[in-house]
């Protein structure tokens, strides 16, 4: 019986500290329960190919909508939906660590805008990638094809110690430490952790902490049968009206609302 959904893991051992884990989607938008979706604030980057079945991509922050096939989500806390605008969704696409997408670009990423064009952004890779994708005979053959172009689109001699130092000693403590203590453990300064941040992953350290803490968060609303008041502790909030507050901020959801529309969230984030 053929998969709906499909998640693989990068098969090159040299990608696995830039990739999460690639994932093929192929279902009839009458198979959905909604036809369009809100997209939680993620602390990573989405590539997405759509092939011939486009989406309409709204950030409801500045009441801008895009029609896309082939497109990055660069971290950001602005407030998204998507909506299949054909019969079907069929997506080949990768969640990659926060600084991967500096590994295979020069450019500043808080300058980038909040959907950047693969195209524009990779040119003739983008394209070529493009052709063999829609040449694959399986979804197997396409996971091989998306580790090729993040293989051979790194740059080798770019330095980005720093931030992926940073990011993991972030991660590893489950974002319960003080953003003076990443710098002075990694030995820069407060400043140039920030523009670290800034121009390897497009937001702050801050910004990074609050969406890590969300995503933690909802996966225990998803996976473990927990109370919101034990969630809170978990995340090491001092009360559940800052917790609450978090969450509102970056997502205008409360966590009581997150937890009834949990199955909602689709987009194999969670």
């Amino acid at each position: 019986m053929k998969k709906s959904f499909i998640i693989h893991k990068p098969t090159n051992p040299l990608l696995e500290s830039f990739v999460d884990y690639y994932f093929y989607v192929d279902i009839s938008v009458k198979e959905l329960a909604l036809k369009d979706e809100y997209i939680l604030p993620f602390p990573r980057i989405t590539f997405g190919y759509f092939f011939d079945h486009p989406f309409l991509v709204t950030n409801n922050n500045i009441n801008e909508s895009q029609e896309i096939d082939m497109i990055i989500s660069k971290i950001s806390t602005n407030k998204i939906t998507v909506k299949p605008i054909s019969d079907r969704v069929r997506v080949i696409g990768a969640h990659v660590r926060p600084y991967a997408l500096a590994a295979l670009t020069e450019t500043n990423i808080s300058t980038l805008p909040w959907l950047i064009d693969t195209i524009s952004l990779f040119k003739d890779k983008a394209k070529g990638f493009r052709e063999k994708i829609n040449n694959c005979k399986n979804p197997e053959e396409m996971f091989v094809e998306v580790d090729n172009i993040f293989f051979e689109t790194q740059l080798p001699d770019k330095d980005l110690s720093t931030i992926i130092n940073a990011v993991e000693l972030i991660e590893n403590n489950r974002g319960n430490i003080e953003i003076t203590k990443v710098a002075n453990t990694i030995g820069v300064s407060d400043r140039t952790l920030r523009n670290h941040f800034y121009k390897h992953v497009g937001c702050s350290p801050k910004e990074y902490i609050n969406l890590l803490k969300l995503k933690q968060s909802v996966n225990q609303m998803k996976n473990e049968d927990e109370s919101l008041t034990t969630i809170t502790y978990a995340q090491n909030y001092s009360d559940q009206a800052h917790f609450t507050n978090s969450v509102k901020t970056i997502t205008g959801y409360s966590p009581k609302e997150i937890q009834k529309k949990i199955t909602d969230f689709r987009f194999l984030q969670f």
